[in-house]
């Protein structure tokens, strides 16, 4: 089972593969974000992100 980091980051990868146009996609990375703000690793989410090429997707949704 993915951790709910992966799962946000993939979400995130998925955005940016689609050209960044499905808002469907991007309320559910918020709404998971949101939900789980205050457990997630998030050292671990920004050191991951540059590997998928979207750390700035993260920047955007931790500001």
């Amino acid at each position: 089972m993915a951790s709910i980091e992966d799962v946000i980051l993939a979400k995130l990868k998925w955005y940016r593969d689609g050209k960044e146009v499905s808002d469907q996609q991007w309320r559910d990375v918020l709404g998971i974000f949101k939900t789980n703000s205050t457990r997630l690793d998030l050292a671990y989410m920004i050191k991951t992100a540059p590997e998928l090429e979207v750390e700035d997707l993260l920047q955007k949704l931790i500001s």
